[in-house]
């Protein structure tokens, strides 16, 4: 477990945060998400160089991978995030203008 395995780990969670964007959002990632991600295994392999810590760090980058693949990872580091539902029974926001006290209009003009 060395560099190969922290090269293939890197290149298939980039080739999973591109997957899901595209299918998402029917467009390739932005630049940030490639870099977070890819900053994140650079840390590892540079972890890897200390010949002990060379299968923790592989063991981490394809930790991080399945927690990807599982939707558990935060934010950029995952790709898109997904749309929440509301909650049942949630209050909804208001549509339109509400009347200010004292006025005979919506706007408040009147």
């Amino acid at each position: 477990m060395g560099r190969a395995s922290l090269t293939a780990a890197w290149l298939f969670g980039l080739g999973l945060i591109t997957y899901r964007n595209i299918a998402r959002n029917h467009q390739p990632p932005v630049p940030g998400q490639l870099l977070a991600a890819s900053g994140l295994f650079a840390l590892l392999a540079l972890a890897a160089e200390y010949q002990p810590a060379a299968a923790p760090a592989a063991l981490a980058a394809w930790g991080f991978d399945l927690a990807a693949l599982l939707g558990i990872l935060p934010g950029d580091l995952a790709g898109p995030a997904k749309a929440k539902a509301p909650a049942k029974g949630a209050a909804r926001p208001a549509a339109g203008t509400t009347q200010a006290p004292g006025t005979t209009t919506a706007g408040g003009r009147g």
